[in-house]
Protein backbone atom coordinates (compact mmCIF):
# COMPACT_ATOMS: atom_id res chain seq x y z
CA UNK A 1 0.00 0.00 0.00
CA UNK A 2 0.90 3.49 -1.18
CA UNK A 3 0.11 6.34 1.11
CA UNK A 4 -0.56 9.13 -1.57
CA UNK A 5 -1.44 12.03 0.53
CA UNK A 6 -2.50 13.91 3.47
CA UNK A 7 -4.51 17.21 3.62
CA UNK A 8 -7.23 19.26 5.24
CA UNK A 9 -10.18 21.17 4.56
CA UNK A 10 -14.11 21.62 5.50
CA UNK A 11 -17.39 20.17 5.08
CA UNK A 12 -20.68 21.58 4.25
CA UNK A 13 -21.03 23.38 7.68
CA UNK A 14 -17.70 24.67 8.32
CA UNK A 15 -16.63 21.30 9.98
CA UNK A 16 -13.01 20.78 10.08
CA UNK A 17 -12.26 17.65 7.85
CA UNK A 18 -8.93 15.62 7.08
CA UNK A 19 -8.26 13.73 4.03
CA UNK A 20 -5.73 10.95 3.66
CA UNK A 21 -5.43 8.70 0.47
CA UNK A 22 -4.06 5.25 0.17
CA UNK A 23 -3.14 2.80 -2.83
CA UNK A 24 -4.47 -0.69 -1.29
CA UNK A 25 -2.95 -3.45 -3.97
CA UNK A 26 -5.53 -6.17 -2.95
CA UNK A 27 -8.39 -7.06 -1.77
CA UNK A 28 -6.82 -8.38 1.79
CA UNK A 29 -5.29 -4.61 2.28
CA UNK A 30 -8.60 -3.39 1.53
CA UNK A 31 -10.13 -5.63 3.95
CA UNK A 32 -7.46 -4.42 6.74
CA UNK A 33 -7.91 -0.75 6.00
CA UNK A 34 -11.67 -1.21 7.18
CA UNK A 35 -10.69 -3.19 10.03
CA UNK A 36 -8.46 -0.53 11.27
CA UNK A 37 -11.21 2.03 10.31
CA UNK A 38 -13.84 -0.08 12.00
CA UNK A 39 -11.61 0.26 15.27
CA UNK A 40 -11.45 3.26 15.60
CA UNK A 41 -15.09 4.47 14.97
CA UNK A 42 -16.51 6.22 17.91
CA UNK A 43 -20.16 4.66 18.81
CA UNK A 44 -22.60 7.12 16.59
CA UNK A 45 -20.47 7.41 13.32
CA UNK A 46 -21.65 7.70 10.19
CA UNK A 47 -19.60 6.56 7.71
CA UNK A 48 -20.38 6.98 3.62
CA UNK A 49 -18.57 4.85 1.09
CA UNK A 50 -18.95 5.86 -2.13
CA UNK A 51 -17.29 4.49 -5.64
CA UNK A 52 -18.37 3.04 -8.73
CA UNK A 53 -19.57 -1.14 -8.99
CA UNK A 54 -17.01 -3.66 -7.80
CA UNK A 55 -14.98 -0.04 -6.30
CA UNK A 56 -14.69 -2.08 -3.14
CA UNK A 57 -16.91 -0.79 -1.21
CA UNK A 58 -18.54 -4.22 0.41
CA UNK A 59 -15.02 -4.98 1.35
CA UNK A 60 -14.12 -2.16 3.10
CA UNK A 61 -17.83 -2.70 4.76
CA UNK A 62 -16.69 -5.75 5.76
CA UNK A 63 -13.40 -4.53 7.32
CA UNK A 64 -15.04 -2.06 9.06
CA UNK A 65 -17.13 -4.73 10.64
CA UNK A 66 -14.34 -6.78 11.55
CA UNK A 67 -12.72 -3.70 13.56
CA UNK A 68 -16.20 -3.36 15.68
CA UNK A 69 -16.18 -6.82 16.84
CA UNK A 70 -18.94 -8.11 14.67
CA UNK A 71 -19.91 -11.75 15.07
CA UNK A 72 -19.66 -12.91 11.41
CA UNK A 73 -17.88 -10.40 9.87
CA UNK A 74 -16.55 -12.47 7.24
CA UNK A 75 -20.30 -13.38 6.07
CA UNK A 76 -21.22 -9.57 5.63
CA UNK A 77 -22.61 -9.44 2.49
CA UNK A 78 -24.37 -6.00 0.57
CA UNK A 79 -27.80 -5.46 1.41
CA UNK A 80 -28.70 -4.10 -2.20
CA UNK A 81 -31.97 -5.94 -2.27
CA UNK A 82 -32.51 -5.70 1.22
CA UNK A 83 -31.69 -2.01 1.66
CA UNK A 84 -30.57 -2.15 5.27
CA UNK A 85 -28.61 -5.62 7.60
CA UNK A 86 -28.03 -4.86 11.03
CA UNK A 87 -25.11 -6.57 12.87
CA UNK A 88 -25.04 -6.95 16.35
CA UNK A 89 -22.02 -8.55 18.97
CA UNK A 90 -19.15 -5.81 18.25
CA UNK A 91 -18.59 -2.92 20.71
CA UNK A 92 -21.88 -0.93 19.11
CA UNK A 93 -24.55 -2.39 16.42
CA UNK A 94 -23.40 -1.74 12.91
CA UNK A 95 -26.47 -1.01 10.45
CA UNK A 96 -24.73 -1.67 6.62
CA UNK A 97 -27.23 0.39 4.68
CA UNK A 98 -27.40 0.37 0.41
CA UNK A 99 -28.35 3.58 -1.24
CA UNK A 100 -28.15 2.11 -4.44
CA UNK A 101 -31.59 0.81 -5.12
CA UNK A 102 -32.97 4.06 -3.71
CA UNK A 103 -31.74 6.66 -6.47
CA UNK A 104 -35.12 7.10 -7.45
CA UNK A 105 -37.29 7.09 -4.13
CA UNK A 106 -38.98 9.96 -3.38
CA UNK A 107 -37.44 9.60 0.44
CA UNK A 108 -35.73 6.97 2.44
CA UNK A 109 -37.62 4.56 4.89
CA UNK A 110 -37.45 5.60 8.40
CA UNK A 111 -35.59 2.94 10.30
CA UNK A 112 -32.64 3.97 7.84
CA UNK A 113 -33.33 7.70 8.81
CA UNK A 114 -33.01 6.32 12.62
CA UNK A 115 -29.93 4.55 11.91
CA UNK A 116 -27.86 6.92 10.23
CA UNK A 117 -29.02 9.37 12.92
CA UNK A 118 -28.09 7.26 16.02
CA UNK A 119 -26.25 8.48 18.78
CA UNK A 120 -24.23 5.42 19.63
CA UNK A 121 -24.55 2.62 16.49
CA UNK A 122 -22.50 3.04 13.46
CA UNK A 123 -24.03 3.16 10.45
CA UNK A 124 -21.99 2.36 7.20
CA UNK A 125 -23.83 3.20 3.60
CA UNK A 126 -22.52 2.49 0.29
CA UNK A 127 -24.04 4.21 -3.23
CA UNK A 128 -23.90 7.24 0.10
CA UNK A 129 -23.95 9.80 -2.49
CA UNK A 130 -27.22 8.64 -3.75
CA UNK A 131 -28.65 10.44 -0.82
CA UNK A 132 -25.23 13.48 0.29
CA UNK A 133 -28.02 16.22 1.16
CA UNK A 134 -29.00 13.40 4.23
CA UNK A 135 -26.07 12.67 5.67
CA UNK A 136 -25.40 14.11 9.30
CA UNK A 137 -23.45 17.11 9.87
CA UNK A 138 -20.27 15.04 11.50
CA UNK A 139 -19.27 11.69 9.42
CA UNK A 140 -16.27 9.83 7.69
CA UNK A 141 -16.72 9.92 4.00
CA UNK A 142 -14.85 6.82 2.18
CA UNK A 143 -13.91 6.76 -1.34
CA UNK A 144 -12.66 3.98 -3.58
CA UNK A 145 -11.64 4.51 -7.10
CA UNK A 146 -10.66 1.45 -8.93
CA UNK A 147 -7.28 1.70 -10.54
CA UNK A 148 -5.56 -1.40 -12.59
CA UNK A 149 -4.25 -4.64 -11.49
CA UNK A 150 -7.26 -4.94 -8.95
CA UNK A 151 -5.68 -2.09 -7.07
CA UNK A 152 -7.99 0.79 -5.47
CA UNK A 153 -7.48 4.17 -4.62
CA UNK A 154 -8.53 4.84 -1.15
CA UNK A 155 -9.55 8.67 0.02
CA UNK A 156 -11.02 8.98 3.61
CA UNK A 157 -12.09 12.10 4.31
CA UNK A 158 -12.57 12.35 8.35
CA UNK A 159 -13.72 14.86 11.10
CA UNK A 160 -13.63 13.06 14.03
CA UNK A 161 -10.02 13.51 14.10
CA UNK A 162 -9.36 9.59 13.19
CA UNK A 163 -6.65 10.09 10.89
CA UNK A 164 -3.73 10.68 13.26
CA UNK A 165 -4.36 6.99 14.38
CA UNK A 166 -5.24 5.50 11.14
CA UNK A 167 -1.82 6.41 9.59
CA UNK A 168 0.19 5.27 12.87
CA UNK A 169 -1.93 1.99 12.43
CA UNK A 170 -1.01 1.83 9.01
CA UNK A 171 2.19 2.66 9.11
CA UNK A 172 2.43 -1.07 10.93
CA UNK A 173 1.97 -2.87 8.38
CA UNK A 174 2.07 -0.84 4.70
CA UNK A 175 4.63 0.82 2.76
CA UNK A 176 4.34 4.67 2.67
CA UNK A 177 5.32 7.48 0.49
CA UNK A 178 4.47 10.97 0.55
CA UNK A 179 2.82 11.98 -2.69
Amino acid sequence: MQRAGTSIGSAPGGVAVSRFTLISPDVETTLMIGEEVGRLLPGGSFVALTGELGAGKSQLAKGIAQGLGVAGWAALRSPTFTLMLTYHGGRCVMHHVDFYRLAEAPELPGEIEEAMNSPTDVCVVEWAQVWRELWPRRFVHIELEGLEDNRRRVTIHDDFDMLPGLQKAVSRWAETESG
